[in-house]
């Protein structure tokens, strides 16, 4: 490669590095193209993206960024999965290795809010990979911080309710005595 396309592809694999949440690291090697090309439909599915990377390269645009702690990892056959999601590029994966034995988790990074990349080993990916869906985590979530609020308002409802049914109990009896 000349030296200009070496500067433009770092500068393309830098700006995938600053502007996405989450990524992975997987070995693909042995692997034929139409496996790949199965993995990479399954990924876009899941609003994630894969991309084969030069590790030289890789490393030199991880400087200073949250995923700088992939660049160790980036030898041999190596593709950067990257998106903004973690878990559904997760579950995909996961679920891939069960069915490609030559498909391998390897290492990846989870920016979080600070801007710090926190590095998960294939233990972790396959936690993340395990995790409900985004719709149900948030509708969980609703569910529980709703919860006192019902049950207050029940409690509420009840004392009214109670001294109904306290003057229909003398009513029937007065009604039963007559």
């Amino acid at each position: 490669m000349k030296r200009n396309e070496k500067e433009a592809l770092v500068a393309t694999i830098s700006t995938i590095f600053k502007d996405h949440q989450v990524g992975f690291l997987v070995d693909f090697k042995g692997m034929t193209v139409e496996a790949v090309t199965d993995l990479r439909r399954r990924l876009h599915g899941a609003k994630t993206h894969m991309r084969v990377i030069k590790n030289r390269m890789a490393k030199i645009a991880a400087k200073g960024t949250p995923f700088e702690p992939l660049a160790p990892e980036m030898t041999n056959t190596r593709a950067l999965v990257y998106g903004n999601d973690p878990v559904a590029p997760a579950k995909v994966m996961l679920k891939y290795a069960q069915e490609n034995a030559k498909f391998k988790l390897v290492t990846g990074v989870l920016v979080g809010r600070a801007g710090a990349g926190e590095v998960l080993d294939p233990a972790k990916i396959s936690a993340l990979g395990l995790l409900p869906p985004r719709e149900e985590l948030i509708g969980k979530l609703l569910y529980v911080m709703k919860a006192p609020q019902t049950l207050f308002v029940r409690t509420l409802n009840e004392v009214p309710g109670k001294f109904v049914r306290t003057l229909a109990a003398v009513r029937d009896a007065k009604q039963k005595a007559a």
